[in-house]
This record gives C-alpha cells, sequence and structure tokens, in this order.
C-alpha cells in the first residue's frame, strides 16, 4: 500500500483527521521500521505492509469507540493505541505493557509524536497499577484469545463499556466459544476487509447494560 492509498484509506474511516495527523501516522510507521523491528516488536519492515496490516488494520477500530478513556492491553508497539491516540487526540489513552523494551519504545514514540494524554504504564492488565472500573473501552490487539481477553478486560470497564478486539478469520470461533461459556455477554460482530483482501472482525463485548 502506497502512503497515498493509505491516506485515502484513513480518511475514510476518520474523515475529520488533519493533514498533521496523517504526517505523523507516516512517521510512526518509521519508528516502527527502525526501531520497533529491531527490537522485535513487530515483524513486518516493509513500508506497504506496515501501513495496511498494523496501522490502517488498527484504524479499522475507530467508528466504534466512545468517549471516555481507554486501554490497550498489552500495546507492544503501541498497536492499535498510538493509532487511536493520533487519529482521536481527544481521548485518554493507556498503554498498558509488561515489557521494558517494548516500554521504552513506547515512550520514545510518545515525545517524537507529540502524544501528550497518551499514558504508558509498565504493567499487566491484572496489576493494581490499572485502574478497576476506570475505562470506557478496553481493546487488544493479538493478546489472547477472545475469553481470556473478557477475562481481562471486564473488571477494568465501568458498567457500559465494551471491549473492542480485532480479529482475523478465527474470531468467530473464539465468538461461539466465549457466548457459550457466558451466553448472557452481548457481543457484536462488524466484519471488514483490507485492501488487500485479507479478511478481519471487530468483535465488541459489553459489559452491563449502557448508561
Amino acid at each position: 500500500m502506497t502512503p497515498g492509498r493509505f491516506r485515502r484509506e484513513i480518511k475514510k474511516l476518520a474523515p475529520e483527521a488533519r493533514e498533521d495527523r496523517l504526517e505523523k501516522l507516516l512517521l510512526f510507521s518509521q519508528l516502527l521500521r527502525e526501531t520497533a523491528h529491531p527490537l522485535g516488536l513487530i515483524g513486518d519492515v516493509q513500508e506497504e505492509d506496515l501501513l495496511e496490516r498494523h496501522l490502517l488494520d488498527s484504524a479499522f477500530l475507530l467508528p466504534h469507540f466512545r468517549q471516555g478513556p481507554v486501554a490497550d492491553l498489552g500495546s507492544g508497539a503501541g498497536l492499535p493505541g498510538m493509532v487511536l491516540a493520533l487519529l482521536r487526540p481527544e481521548l485518554e489513552v493507556w498503554l498498558v505493557e509488561p515489557r521494558r523494551k517494548a516500554v521504552s519504545f513506547l515512550e520514545y514514540a510518545r515525545v517524537r509524536l507529540g502524544l501528550e494524554r497518551v499514558k504508558i504504564v509498565r504493567a499487566r492488565a491484572e496489576d493494581p497499577e490499572i485502574p478497576r472500573e476506570y475505562f470506557e473501552t478496553v481493546t487488544a490487539r493479538a493478546l489472547a484469545e477472545l475469553e481470556s481477553l473478557w477475562q481481562l478486560a471486564e473488571p477494568l470497564l465501568r458498567p457500559g463499556g465494551f471491549l473492542l478486539a480485532p480479529k482475523g478469520p478465527r474470531g468467530r470461533e473464539e465468538v461461539q466459544k466465549l457466548k457459550t461459556r457466558q451466553p448472557e455477554l452481548l457481543v457484536e460482530i462488524f466484519p471488514y476487509r483490507l485492501p488487500s483482501g485479507g479478511s478481519r472482525l471487530v468483535v465488541k463485548v459489553l459489559k452491563g447494560s449502557p448508561s
């Protein structure tokens, strides 16, 4: 995916995104290639792969966010949390990550990208540093299967908040497993397709009743 195509695809998902925000997304792609990849935080290093498989894929979560604090669990190289923070700068975004080298990269990227509302916490989701029933939205990318992810996210969510989980083709199986164990949960599936043809899902799991 060329930078020009990437800009057009992002504008479909975030029509309000200003040009300076798109430039910072491209700078973030550069930081991923030059710094995160040598640290072993991401695999793909070609620009076209980074733009589509990491940044654009993360941006498909954007239409589902509401106002309120967001926690990105196991943030790693900042996906999807950094993308969200760049395109929705009004949100309070917590990047929760236990690995020292990943936290070092996130702190470096936060300074380079000027993300003042991003909070980076070296911790796991279950650690006391992460407040309970505080977040409107919890998200995570490639951290765990949906059932395990919900166990991590549910205590952190305020009533009416929700988990947003990007998933691949096996996501529907994970949804079915979660619904079998907890049939009372309200779970929604939003399928989408990347420009290259990859089939993906956003899975939304609601905690309790909307406020």
